[in-house]
């Protein structure tokens, strides 16, 4: 191998917005160790910023924006772009956040595989970027605006083929749970990312890049991507794969949500209720087939899972992107809605204002509930009545949240935050973990699943490493993973076994964030994971792109290990935080309450989890982390078993 950089373009761009000044550094001594993307994120985070201390909206937060070795390149799906920061809004401190779309190629094209953005403007500002022109321009003009009219006026700036985040009215107001948009569809959505850019008076990030990107086997790999894109579009290469390409590539995210209730999963009425209800049915395909205008796909991938739409009828017109299965389920199912139209309307609101859906929703289902249970009352939302079911109410309040007018000043918290000003009753009515409200996801139907949801590091999230093999219901994967079939099954609670699997999926889904690919594909959903071989045949491929795009060989292990060292790394910072074993602890509704429900497999209804057993898969998990089992510190040791001294160093430091 030459010095010639392959697959990657080598270069990190730093933007310090205090100073208006930018400098470029040597990516290539990192690829090895840090691979790229989220794990070379987290230790160039770590390593830089004092973790335990620092305010998420302060100056010296840093937001670190990247793709990967994949990133950009015509391997299936490898259109993702990622973000590490310290967030605001979960009580860990920890952001992650990820997006489909084409941002990240185009910044990579620029001749950049992360940008590292620190300080605060004096005034908003937009950084642009065009290969290797990079400066900041002012953004006065666009404040205020909404995610729609900044990016129509910053593209009709710098031309169509410039790539676009950024932030609405919301991440500008500083609401904790603000997101940063990309195109129609795509949101870095959770861990309140813009509020982050809003604190640092961003507006937008403008990426225009046109630069090649180098592969080391530039034929081998053509011919591997064009097999796995095949591959992916196969209709006899498993059930479970080849049905979730046609229910994503047809309907999107939202139509697999019977696939996914069919465990229970799919929460209802604010996680009152669970699994398949036909009154919700609107909500699944129908909404594409009567108002979808087309499907779209994110860079360089074969699933075409978004789609655009426009609503003609009803007392709501309205165009847009998505919505998102997080998106139907948060303001449909959780919230008792049925009517598309509404939902479709609030998926467009949210994204031009920029918050997060999934928050959003849960901040009204929660709302609900607590008027359902007389602990608030009409007027505690400015006369609107805010219950079950009316959408309408959701479209009224939705503006005085962004602006904080009226009730809004105190919506504004998020359900958590707000619940705690009202006491330990409301506090029963929240479903969360470290203070960030679930996704779509009824973590009492899977035991794995709410593992995985307990000690996620930035709250209730399923994209920090649902167990796959577990609510496809697939044994044989279980034990293939863990050399446990107890493993694959829904409801066993085998400490072994649950917590071998939670630790693989965490470190797989460090995978996908760290090349630059998608989740859904590789890992998350159902492609790959009817039979162990075809796990296995996922893995061989990404090991021969990596190869042939970079010229660097890694064997499974080696990257295995970079994503254990990754996990550490956000367990560490979480710690020093103040994070301990009572937050890994499943919430109130999950550990007292029943929840009833129509589906074929589990228990009808879903009972609580068993704390006892629940403790036995935490102390388990503990273990195969390397982790103290009365506090959940990774031990130090351990850190420096896997050369993470500096680490461990810090770690003692901070809870000396």
């Amino acid at each position: 191998m030459t010095n010639q950089t392959y697959g990657n373009m080598g270069k990190i761009l730093r933007i310090d917005l205090t100073t208006g000044s930018t400098k470029t550094e040597d990516a290539n001594p990192y690829y090895k160790e840090w691979l790229g993307g989220r794990c070379l994120s987290h230790h160039l985070l770590f390593k830089e910023v004092d973790v335990a201390k620092t305010d998420p909206l302060s100056p010296q937060n840093m937001i670190l924006i990247s793709t990967g070795v994949l990133g950009g390149t015509t391997f299936p799906s490898s259109g993702r772009t990622h973000a590490t920061f310290l967030s605001p809004h979960n009580t860990s401190g920890w952001g992650d956040s990820n997006c489909g779309g084409h941002f990240g190629p185009s910044m990579k094209r620029c001749g950049y595989d992360m940008l590292i953005i620190t300080g605060k403007s004096p005034k908003p500002v937009v950084i642009q970027m065009e290969n290797d022109s990079v400066k900041l321009s002012p953004a006065q003009d666009l404040w205020g605006k909404g995610c729609n009219d900044t990016q129509a006026e910053l593209l009709n700036k710098n031309g169509e083929e410039a790539k676009i985040l950024c932030i609405g009215p919301a991440g500008e107001n500083l609401i904790t749970f603000a997101n940063v948009r990309t195109e129609q569809t795509n949101s870095m959505g959770r861990c309140g990312l813009g509020a982050v850019f809003g604190s640092k008076n961003l507006k937008a990030i403008v990426a225009k890049g046109t630069k090649p990107v180098k592969l080391f086997k530039p034929k081998e790999f053509y011919k591997l991507s064009l097999e796995l894109r095949n591959t992916f579009m196969d209709p006899d290469y498993g059930m479970v794969h080849s049905l979730t390409y046609k229910l994503m590539s047809t309907g999107g995210v939202p139509a697999v949500t019977n696939l996914i209730a069919q465990t229970g999963m799919t929460p209802i009425r604010n996680w009152q209720r669970c699994g398949i209800d036909p009154k919700f049915d609107k909500l699944v395909t129908y909404w594409f087939e009567k108002w979808g205008t087309r499907r779209e796909s994110c860079f360089s991938c074969p699933v075409h899972c978004h789609a655009s739409y426009a609503v003609t009828q009803g007392k709501y017109p309205t165009r847009g992107g998505g919505p998102e299965y997080e998106t139907t389920t948060a303001f449909g199912h959780k919230c008792d809605v049925t009517d598309e139209k509404v939902v479709l309307k609030l998926n467009t609101m949210c994204n031009d204002y920029g918050l997060d859906t999934v928050e959003t929703g849960a901040l009204f289902s929660t709302l609900m509930e607590l008027r359902e249970k007389n602990i608030i009352d009409k007027k505690f939302t400015d006369d609107v009545d805010l219950v079950f079911g009316n959408g309408d109410a959701m479209v009224e309040l939705m503006p005085k949240i962004v602006f904080k007018k009226g009730c809004g000043k105190k919506l504004v918290l998020g359900p958590y935050r707000l619940a705690r000003t009202l006491g330990e009753k409301a506090m029963e009515s929240v479903y969360h973990q470290k203070g960030m409200c679930a996704t779509g996801v009824e973590t009492r139907s899977t035991i794995g699943s709410m593992l995985q949801f307990a000690v996620s590091p930035r709250g209730s999230h399923h994209l920090s490493g649902l167990p796959t093999a577990e609510w496809v219901n697939v044994p044989a994967l279980g034990l293939h993973v863990t050399g446990h079939k107890e493993a694959g099954d829904i409801r066993s609670y085998h400490p072994e076994g649950k917590a071998k699997l939670v630790q693989y999926y965490e470190n797989l889904f460090f995978m996908s964030d760290s090349l630059g690919v998608c989740k859904f594909n590789f890992g998350h959903l159902g492609y790959f994971h009817d039979k162990p071989e075809h796990l296995e045949y996922m893995y061989d491929m990404v090991l021969k792109g990596i190869y042939y795009a970079s010229g660097i060989k890694y064997s499974k292990e080696e990257l295995f290990a970079i994503f254990e060292k990754s996990n550490q790394i956000e367990r560490a910072t979480i710690t020093m935080r103040g994070i301990r074993r009572k937050d890994d602890q499943p919430n109130h509704k999950c550990l007292t309450q029943s929840c009833p429900g129509d589906h074929p497999a589990g228990p009808v209804p879903l009972p609580p989890i068993d704390s006892k057993k629940y403790n036995k898969i935490l102390d388990a998990y503990y273990k195969v982390r390397g982790w103290d089992k009365k506090t959940g510190i990774p031990k130090q040791d351990h850190l420096k078993e896997l050369g993470l001294v500096d680490v461990a160093r810090k770690l003692k430091k901070a809870i000396a």
